[in-house]
């Protein structure tokens, strides 16, 4: 999912570069170079954009809850819709599973896996707020 994201950033990156470099001349081997050091550098360039970013409404999101059972505790992991936008830290309103849940951001996510958020808690969701969403 992020994958496309993250090769429309490279594919960018890479334009801005040769556009930068019609402006200058460089040898054969400082282009290869310079081609090399964007490619290690942009996944972390990535990284920091997605970061800047956080999550924005309507983005999906990975609700990470834990319960009890008669086994013991049990972390469960479910994709849910994020209602409202935050960053690392904020408390954001999560749909999971035709709930209104509110969980706080706990990471940003990666290339292939969404944002993360914790459960606070979760409540049933009105009638006439399942029909907006």
């Amino acid at each position: 999912m992020r994958v496309v994201g993250f090769l429309k950033f490279y594919l960018i990156l890479i334009t801005l570069l040769i556009l930068g470099m019609s402006f200058f001349s460089f040898s054969t081997e400082q282009k290869v170079l310079l081609f090399l050091i964007a490619s290690l550098i942009s996944p972390t360039l990535f990284r920091e954009l997605l970061r800047l970013r956080g999550v924005r409404k309507g983005d999906l999101v990975l609700v990470s809850y834990s319960h009890k059972n008669e086994f013991g505790t049990l972390l469960q992991k479910e994709l849910g819709k994020a209602l409202t936008s935050g960053k690392v830290g904020d408390v954001i309103e999560v749909e999971l599973v035709g709930k209104l849940a509110k969980g706080e951001v706990r990471s940003v996510g990666g290339f292939i896996f969404p944002p993360e958020v914790n459960l606070l808690y979760y409540e049933e969701m009105p009638a006439e707020r399942r029909r907006e969403v």
